[in-house]
């Protein structure tokens, strides 16, 4: 009777042990071990009930690359594109300013205003005007507001450039390299552990070095992407604004009348000249009477004479 009882006690407990796997949400094998004791003093053998795993409706997608955070101080990203790129941004910018040690001061300011910071400095003078270059970083989202903040400093934008480089593509091929490296080490790590001879050991300690540098340059690629992509630069050059030369009126000069000399040498030749000028215009108009008009007025002075002796003709047989 006591062996009976004992049996329906161990099979309620497996019908429980099954249900309650079937509800777990756990996907994994769950092994239970059930113990029941005797009638007597006698402990049974453990009994291990096997849950099976729950069936899914389709396989989890595979995780996203992770990109840079593109998020700024207030949580909220620059645009959706910069959820899922990497951009490395960079800007130039050259300002004419009143006063450099003051522009200087600002330019700092502004790269500490937008959560930056100023990566190099450097003033000179030259032909006694000061002169400065700033380097600063600022985060990606915030890019463009520095570049309006400073452009506010200047008395005159003398140029403004920016450029920006996607390296998402890049990263993403780093990651699948960083994968299979770390893979490949590991495979090499067991070959090591089952070498038996030390040349086998060193030839697989060699090539598991030449793994894990290759390893070390990946990781230094994929930190240096995810540095220049969170944090922008921008060299600012600084001109101070020279003052403009205020022109001077320069006095005319009085002409100093020169004298005048007789030179009766000069009114000689002169005179001559005057002469020849007239004799040649009187030439001139000598040769259009002998070749324009004389050709012309002799047939009418032939025809006058001709009508002239006509009518003394005339008047003579009327008398």
């Amino acid at each position: 009777m006591n062996a009976h009882k004992s049996f329906v006690v161990v099979a309620v407990l497996m019908i429980v042990a099954l249900f309650a796997a079937a509800c777990s949400p756990a996907a994994t094998p769950a092994a239970l071990v059930i113990q029941h004791e005797a009638s007597g003093a006698q402990q049974a053998a453990p009994v291990e009930v096997t849950a099976a795993p729950r069936a899914t409706s389709a396989p989890a997608a595979p995780a996203a690359a992770p990109v840079a955070d593109k998020a700024g101080a207030s949580g909220v990203n620059a645009s959706p594109f910069s959820n899922t790129r990497m951009i490395i941004k960079n800007g130039e910018m050259n300002l004419m300013v009143v006063d450099t040690d003051r522009a200087v001061d600002q330019v700092t300011n502004v790269a500490v205003s937008v959560g930056g910071y100023v990566v190099s400095s450097r003033t000179w003078t030259q032909d006694t005007f000061k002169y400065a270059s700033i380097t600063m970083g600022v985060p990606v989202d915030q890019f463009e507001a520095a570049q309006r903040q400073l452009r506010a400093l200047a008395v005159e934008v003398l140029s403004d450039t920016a450029s920006g480089q996607d390296v998402s593509d890049e990263y993403v091929d780093l990651q699948s390299q960083l994968t299979n490296l770390e893979a490949t080490a590991a495979r090499i790590r067991d070959f090591l552990k089952q070498a038996t001879k030390v040349d086998e050991a060193l030839a697989v300690n060699a090539k598991l070095t030449e793994i894990e540098g290759q390893i070390e340059q990946v990781k230094g690629r994929m930190n240096y992407l995810n540095a220049r992509s969170a944090f922008s630069t921008i060299a600012v050059n600084l001109e101070p604004q020279r003052p403009t030369p205020t022109p001077t009126a320069t006095p005319t000069a009085t002409p100093t009348p020169t004298p005048v000399y007789w030179q009766p040498e000069k009114t000689l030749n002169a005179a001559a000249d005057t002469l020849g000028e007239m004799l040649r215009t009187l030439g001139d108009l000598v040769i259009w009477l002998g070749v324009v008009i004389l050709p012309l007025a002799v047939p009418v002075l032939i025809i006058y004479f001709i009508i002239a002796r006509a009518r003394r003709k005339t008047k003579k047989s009327e008398k």
